[in-house]
C-alpha cells in the first residue's frame, strides 16, 4: 500500500473511532439521565477514578525520581564581624580571631538568636587574654543590686546601659540572662573611704579596682550567682588574693576564725547573704553570729563592697575600726564580666581558588564534623602584614559544595584567604588557608559566529577577555553603532553587527577592566562580507 494510502487509512480509522465514542457517550448520557442522582455520581466516580489513579501514580515517580532540591547559598555582603547588628559575631573571641581586634568598646554578638549590642574588653593586657563581655555594673551609692534584686534573680531583666566601660551609673546587659560562660570576674573599685590597687587575682589587672577570678563549666551568668557554690568554706583555706596583696597586708577587712567564699550563699549568717562573696566570722564556724562580709548581692539594705557589722575585725589596710564602716571599706563600685569559651567548632577542608584577573573563585569541603550553618571568608593583598584591616564575606545557608567569588581585586596581585566554619553557637578554632595570584586582563580571539558574513545581515562579533570591563567594536576604523563602552562578563564580549559595506572589512575592540580603566588592549581581524543572494529582499 502506498504511504499517503497508508496515511488515509490511518486518518480514516481515527475518525471512525472518534464517532464511536462520541456516539458511545451520548448514549451514556441519555441512560445516565434517566438514573437516580446517586446512581449518577456512583457512575461518574467510577469514571473519574482510573484517570485519578493514573494521576497519583505519576505524582509518586515523580517524587520518586526526582532529586530533593537544596536552597542554593547566598553570598553575603562586604562586613566586618561583630561591628553592625548586620554582621555579629559569635564571640568577642572570634572577633579577635579575625582580626587581631585588641581595642576596648561595643560591639554585636549574636545572643539568643539576636543581634544585641555589647561591651567587649578586647585589650589582652593583663585581663586573661581579653574578650570579657560587660555583664553589671554600679557606682558605689547605688542601692540596685541586694541579694533578692531581680537583676540577679530574673534571667529575663535588664537596667540603665552596660555600653560603657565606668562605674558611673547602674547597668545590666541581657548577656547577664543567657550567654554561656565559662570564666567570670568582678571588679571592685571606688570605696567609700580608703582605695584599692589594680590587684587581686589578676596582678596589675586592666580592670581598674580589686578583681576576683573564677572559671567554672559553661552557664549563664544569671545561673552562676543564683547557684549555691562554697569554692572555700574555711578560714585558712580562703586564698589571699581575694582580700590580701602581694606583701600579704590585707587590702579589705576579715576575722580569722572563719571563712566561707564562693557564689550563692543563701543561709543567712546573721542576716549576712551574697551572691558572689565572702562571710567572716571570729568563730571556727558559721554559727548565727558573722560579723563581716565582702561582694556584691548583700543583704537588702547593705551595698556592696566591704561591709563589717561589728568592729572587732581586722581592719583593712589603713583603716581603723571607728572609721565609720566598722575598720571595712564601706560601699564599692562594681564591674561585673563574663567569659565566653574560646571557639572550638572544625577548620574547613580542601580550599581551590580559581583566579581571574580581577576576581578569585574559591571552593571547599565541610569540617570532617558538625553541623555548619555559614562560613566567613577573609581575603587581604599579601603584601598588608596582617588581617586586621581584611575584607570578609558570609556564606549563608551553605550547600554541600561551599563556594565564594570575590571580585573586584587588583591584576596581577598576591592574595591570602581564609575560610572559617560557624555553627549556631561556635566558630572555628582554626581558619582553612590559600592563597592566590590574579592574572592580567587583556582581550584576545575576535571571533564571528559566522565565517561569511552577508551585507547587511546581523551577525554576532565576540572577544575573550578575563575580567569585567569595557569594550567598543570598530569597523573600518569607526564605532560600531550599539557596541561603544559596552559592560562586558568577566569572560566574553559581545556586539551585533550589520555590515554596511561588501568588500574587505577590518574588525577591531578595544577593552579596558573596570578597575584598571586605563590598561586598555585591543584585538582585531580582517574578512569578506559577501553580498545577498539572488531574491533575497532588499533593505
Amino acid at each position: 500500500m502506498a504511504p499517503s494510502s497508508k496515511l488515509n487509512l490511518i486518518s480514516h480509522s481515527a475518525v471512525v473511532a472518534h464517532r464511536k465514542i462520541s456516539r458511545g457517550a451520548m448514549d451514556r448520557t441519555r441512560v445516565v439521565a434517566l438514573q437516580p442522582p446517586r446512581v449518577f455520581l456512583a457512575k461518574q466516580m467510577s469514571l473519574f477514578q482510573p484517570r485519578l489513579a493514573f494521576v497519583l501514580i505519576g505524582v509518586m515517580l515523580l517524587s520518586t525520581l526526582s532529586p530533593s532540591v537544596q536552597a542554593a547559598q547566598t553570598q553575603e555582603v562586604e562586613c566586618q564581624v561583630g561591628t553592625s547588628a548586620s554582621c555579629p559575631a559569635l564571640s568577642a573571641q572570634e572577633i579577635y580571631n579575625l582580626y587581631g581586634t585588641t581595642t576596648d568598646g561595643t560591639y554585636y554578638l549574636k545572643i539568643s538568636g539576636s543581634a544585641t549590642q555589647v561591651y567587649l574588653k578586647m585589650d589582652r593586657t593583663n585581663t586573661a587574654n581579653g574578650g570579657w563581655i560587660l555583664m553589671m555594673k554600679a557606682p558605689r551609692t547605688s542601692t540596685s543590686f541586694y541579694y533578692d534584686s531581680t537583676y540577679f534573680t530574673s534571667n529575663t531583666t535588664s537596667t540603665g546601659s552596660a555600653l560603657t566601660n565606668d562605674t558611673t551609673s547602674d547597668g545590666k546587659s541581657s548577656a547577664y540572662n543567657s550567654v554561656p560562660l565559662t570564666g567570670a570576674i568582678v571588679a571592685f573599685s571606688n570605696p567609700a573611704v580608703g582605695s584599692v590597687t589594680n590587684d587581686g587575682d589578676i596582678a596589675s589587672n586592666g580592670f581598674g579596682g580589686w578583681v576576683w577570678y573564677e572559671t567554672f563549666t559553661a552557664q549563664s551568668m544569671y545561673t552562676r550567682l543564683t547557684t549555691t557554690q562554697n569554692i572555700y568554706s574555711t578560714y585558712a583555706t580562703v586564698r589571699n588574693s581575694l582580700y590580701r596583696n602581694s606583701s600579704n597586708t590585707a587590702v579589705f577587712s576579715y576575722q580569722t576564725g572563719y571563712g566561707v567564699y564562693g557564689f550563692n550563699h543563701s543561709t543567712a549568717c546573721n542576716t549576712h547573704l551574697f551572691r558572689w562573696g565572702i562571710i567572716w566570722n571570729n568563730e571556727a564556724a558559721e554559727d548565727g553570729s558573722c560579723d563581716d562580709h565582702i561582694g556584691i548581692g548583700l543583704q537588702n539594705g547593705v551595698i556592696q563592697g566591704d561591709q563589717p557589722n561589728w568592729n572587732g575585725v581586722t581592719a583593712a589596710s589603713g583603716q581603723n575600726t571607728s572609721n565609720g564602716y566598722n575598720g571595712g571599706l564601706g560601699p564599692m563600685a562594681f564591674q561585673l564580666w563574663g567569659k565566653q569559651a574560646d571557639p572550638a567548632f572544625g577548620t574547613p577542608q580542601t580550599l581551590t581558588s580559581t583566579p581571574s584577573a580581577t576576581q578569585v573563585n574559591l571552593s571547599w569541603a565541610a569540617p570532617a564534623s558538625g553541623t555548619v550553618n555559614e562560613y566567613v571568608v577573609q581575603y587581604k593583598k599579601n603584601s598588608t602584614a596582617n588581617w586586621s584591616g581584611a575584607s570578609t564575606v558570609r556564606i549563608t545557608s551553605p550547600t554541600g559544595s561551599p563556594t565564594a567569588s570575590i571580585s573586584g581585586l587588583d591584576q596581577g596581585t598576591l592574595y591570602n584567604f581564609r575560610v572559617w566554619a560557624r555553627s549556631t553557637s561556635d566558630s572555628s578554632a582554626t581558619p582553612l588557608t590559600g592563597n592566590a595570584t590574579t592574572g592580567v586582563a587583556t582581550i584576545s580571539q575576535v571571533t564571528l559566529n559566522t565565517a561569511n558574513p552577508v551585507y547587511r545581515s546581523p551577525s554576532i562579533l565576540s572577544a575573550n577577555v578575563n575580567a569585567v570591563g569595557r569594550a567598543t567594536f570598530f569597523a573600518q576604523g569607526k564605532p560600531i553603532p550599539g557596541c561603544k563602552n559596552i559592560l562586558t562578563t568577566i569572560s566574553l564580549a559581545t556586539c551585533t553587527w550589520a555590515p554596511s559595506q561588501r568588500t574587505y572589512v577590518n574588525i577591531m575592540v578595544t577593552y579596558a577592566p573596570v578597575s584598571l580603566p586605563n590598561q586598555s588592549s585591543s584585538s582585531s581581524m580582517t574578512i569578506w562580507v559577501q553580498g545577498r543572494t539572488i531574491g533575497s529582499k532588499k533593505r
